[in-house]
């Protein structure tokens, strides 16, 4: 199988993965599935995957979920960019220590995140907008672990 192939099948379940839909009490518990394929991939690959990628991987999250155009775009434009400026640190990270800072990544897509949609009035303050970020950090070592191995069957460089 050709790489791209392979990359675009994982951003392709990831999406699925954001269209699964969640009980009403555990909305604020659905992790950031894109965010975290699309940073495991500016992580791994950062000359081939970057800041392009993420914001096509944004706007598809946009039109899947039915919001604003260009939300989810800008912000993982945002985040992907402050990752693959610390790549090379990341690397050298434990997972565990990767997803302390994944989790910081993602706090900050969500804080930008709630400040969009509260600033169109859609989104009351609390402090249940971080939970996603302490999911999506706790299933980083078992996603990069998968994706990993994805990468190295298929011979990804």
């Amino acid at each position: 199988m050709k790489p791209f192939i392979v990359f675009f099948l994982t951003l392709l379940v990831a999406l699925m993965l954001e269209a699964l839909p969640f009980p009403e009490g555990f909305v604020w518990y659905r992790p950031e599935w894109a965010l975290l394929v699309i940073l495991y991939w500016v992580i791994a690959l950062p000359f081939r995957v970057g800041v392009g990628a993420a914001w096509f991987l944004g706007l598809m999250v946009d039109l899947l979920q039915g919001g604003i155009i260009g939300q989810h775009s800008l912000t993982y434009v945002i985040i992907a960019y402050v990752c693959s400026v610390f790549y090379k640190r990341l690397r050298m990270y434990h997972t565990w220590q990767q997803a302390v800072f994944i989790c910081l990544l993602v706090s900050i897509n969500q804080l930008l995140d709630f400040w969009i949609d509260h600033y169109l009035g859609h989104a009351d303050p609390t402090l249940m907008i971080f939970m996603p970020a302490v999911i999506t950090g706790l299933l980083w070592p078992w996603s990069f672990i998968v994706l990993r191995s994805v990468r190295r069957i298929y011979a990804i460089r």
